[in-house]
């Protein structure tokens, strides 16, 4: 018999203009800080993945992008076991259209290399090595007594 669970499942995507990357600074008192377009973009029942992930950087943004390469997933279970959390992760850079902001916050382009020292939202570092590195595909965030520990699969 299979097994099931409450599941929240969410895009990002890290759009590239040779050596920039489009972030977007979220005013979500919840995860403040810089994050690629789509970080928690909720994926609509019944709606494909690559859509969804299309979608949310269209709203957040004013592009829309293509060829997206899936390049890995972020996941952790909730603290107290209610849900799991999967974050599919994205690349492309293929886009159109003009750049502009949403209510999410303000988007706009960074030099890749100076990415690291800035404001970053709350684990978002970490994500960082699924998007560029070939060899991990998964994020792995797990929570031990009172802390929150992570592995790169």
């Amino acid at each position: 018999m299979p097994k099931t669970e409450a599941v929240i499942l969410t895009n990002m995507c890290m759009v590239t203009d040779g050596t920039k990357v489009l972030v977007q600074n979220r005013k979500d008192p919840d995860w403040p800080g810089l994050v690629y377009p789509g970080g928690g973009g909720e994926i609509e029942p019944n709606e494909p993945f690559v859509s969804s992930a299309i979608r949310e950087v269209f709203e957040e943004t004013g592009l829309t992008v293509s060829d997206l390469q899936l390049c890995g997933i972020k996941q952790f279970t909730h603290s107290e076991e209610l849900y799991r959390y999967i974050v599919f992760l994205y690349r492309t850079s293929t886009f159109s259209g003009d750049l502009c902001s949403s209510d999410e916050g303000e988007v706009f382009w960074m030099e890749r290399s100076k990415l690291v020292a800035a404001d970053l939202a709350a684990g978002f570092a970490e994500m960082l090595p699924i998007f560029e590195d070939e060899k991990l595909s998964e994020l792995y965030f797990y929570h031990d007594q009172d802390d929150w520990h992570y592995r790169h699969l």
